[in-house]
């Protein structure tokens, strides 16, 4: 039976429970509606900016948005000092979330490992093969983990948010050993899982506590907006060369307005293409 949520639900409470319970860097958010075209709402302190994209709104009633060139120098300059003013970056996420299916019969693949109902979520062999590409390239500063929850209904999952439980009730494995297999099983968020199809047993992994395990000292770069810049750097030229994803991400990258030359903001609009595209989250730990 599939999980009665949709994966973008557990997704964005498992985030905003995150945010409360260690330091998180939220990369800019979704990019609808146009590029950079917030759909909820937008901050900054620069009334420069706010000229050029038509404020106040009242003096310029048929205003149909601004090309993101002509912002982007502004918005490169407010991005590198909000980013450079918080705490120093120690390492970057990836996190894949996962919609479980909950089996309930004893006819199920897996149901001998557990003989009681169980959790588990297939790993799609194109995505795990790029996930073992990057991990394999970055050793250090990097966390890689599929996340899925202990819940097979809205409303229990509703009911777990509302309490505080969204992390203590996922279960959490890094994507490298999950490598080999072509799916993953569980019955609660505080034990093992089994990963299928030659049986393993893969240990509980504590992700507040291996969040807390990174240091300043692992932070080569001075600045916040470098350590971003690198990164995106690294990660895009493994996706790139990917079989199954390096067309595509080309083809994304070629719509993409022609912003090279301010690196922050290319960088949150790269990231995010990698997003859609791959459907692997990127958080920063501060």
């Amino acid at each position: 039976m599939r999980a009665k949520f949709e994966e973008k639900t557990y997704e964005n409470y498992f985030n905003a429970e995150l945010d409360t319970k260690t330091d998180i860097f939220f990369p800019l958010g979704q990019v609808q509606e146009g590029y950079l075209g917030f759909d909820s709402s937008a901050y900054s302190r620069s009334r420069r900016l706010w000229r050029n994209v038509g404020y106040p709104f009242w003096f310029y009633p048929h205003f149909g948005g601004v090309d993101l060139r002509e912002i982007a120098d502004e918005m490169e300059h407010h991005l590198g000092i909000a980013i450079d003013d918080m705490p120093r970056m120690k390492a970057n996420l990836l996190f894949q979330y996962k919609r479980p299916q909950y089996i309930t019969l004893s006819s199920g693949s897996e149901w001998g490992h557990w003989n009681q109902p169980y959790f588990r979520y297939d790993i799609y062999q194109e995505q795990q093969d790029l996930l073992m590409q990057i991990h394999q390239q970055f050793t250090d500063r990097l966390l890689i983990l599929y996340a899925s929850p202990t819940a097979h209904d809205i409303n229990v999952l509703v009911g777990k948010k509302k309490n505080n439980e969204i992390i203590s009730s996922s279960n959490f494995t890094e994507c490298h050993k999950l490598d080999g297999h072509h799916r993953n099983t569980y019955v609660e968020a505080g034990l093992h899982s089994i990963a299928c199809s030659d049986p393993e047993n893969i240990e509980k992994l504590d992700l507040l506590g291996r969040l807390e395990q990174f240091s300043n000292n692992d932070n080569k770069e001075q600045r916040n907006r470098d350590f971003i810049i690198n990164f995106r750097k690294r990660l895009i030229s493994i996706v790139a060369e990917n079989a199954y994803y390096g067309q595509s991400l080309k083809i994304l990258e070629e719509n993409l307005p022609k912003v090279y030359n301010y690196e922050l903001l290319y960088s949150f609009l790269v990231m995010q293409n990698f997003k859609n595209l791959t459907g692997v989250q990127w958080l920063v730990k501060i």
